[in-house]
């Protein structure tokens, strides 16, 4: 699924509820619409009830609610039918995107071919086992830590390093662990994992922070998280930071959801 899929998706899920808020307002608005004459010091609003009328009752100020009802009644109204128009032409994309899109035309060619050509777009597939099959250099500190087995085989350090490897599996999200990573000025680091998010084509770190009340701990990983602004990595931008303590222990369920809205996961 290619991220303008996702994208349409995830904006006619906004438009559909909006416009289902919008409909239930006016299932209960009041009869009737609002005229407004405005002046040089105030507005002075009329609601008119009656077909022909074009002056309406007068809008005391000690009611000022019911013209508050009436003018979101007539934005609701309008705001409906410029919605669904909106509504209309994304399903009609999404409907030709399942037929037809840039990034297909190169799936659909013989590996041959493939070979023979350089793609200006790819779907989100290759994009994804292009990423999974470039080699990579993994840390080779201390591997006898490494005691846990991850779904994928690969060994980690912790638990906690265990699940959040295997909810990378589970959610289809690319992932490698402890894979060496260069900064500007040549030294080396080893995030806990790196990942890639498919749609945005933008690679991001994951440092679990495990041992937070450990002090010498917390201030080792406040340096190395100063060295990663430097280079351009932060979090907000392309780097997820997750904490426990003996007293705190790390949260999978709360992490899997966090996963699914980093990643624009349904």
């Amino acid at each position: 699924m290619n991220s303008l899929y996702l994208e349409l998706a995830a904006r006619k899920q906004r438009l559909e509820k909006a416009i289902q808020s919008a409909e239930m307002f006016l299932n209960n608005a009041p009869e009737g619409r609002l005229r407004i004459q405005n002046r040089s010091d105030k507005s002075i609003f009329y609601h008119i009830t009656q077909t022909g009328d074009t002056r309406g009752t007068y809008i005391h100020s000690n009611n000022s609610n019911l013209a508050a009802l009436l003018a979101q009644k007539d934005y609701a109204k309008q705001f409906i039918n410029e919605a669904q128009q909106e509504l209309n032409i994304i399903n009609k994309c999404i409907l030709n995107l399942g037929v037809h899109s840039a990034e297909s035309l190169y799936s659909l060619l013989n590996k041959t071919r493939q070979n023979l050509v350089i793609p200006y777009m790819i779907s989100d597939e290759v994009c994804k086992e292009r990423w999974l099959s470039q080699p990579f250099q993994t840390c080779t500190y201390k591997p006898e830590e490494k005691v846990f087995k991850t779904r994928r085989g690969e060994m980690v350090r912790s638990k906690s390093e265990l699940m959040q490897a295997d909810t990378y599996l589970e959610l289809g999200i690319p992932y490698r662990y402890e894979c060496i990573l260069t900064l500007k000025d040549g030294t080396t680091k080893a995030p806990d994992f790196t990942l890639y998010h498919v749609p945005r084509r933008m690679t991001i770190y994951h440092e679990h922070l495990g041992c937070m009340d450990d002090e010498d701990y917390v201030n080792r990983n406040i340096k190395k998280l100063r060295e990663y602004e430097e280079n351009g990595i932060y979090v907000g931008k392309n780097l997820i930071l997750t904490f426990e303590t003996s007293k705190q222990p790390f949260n999978i369920h709360q992490f899997r959801e966090n996963l699914k809205e980093i990643f624009w996961i349904d």
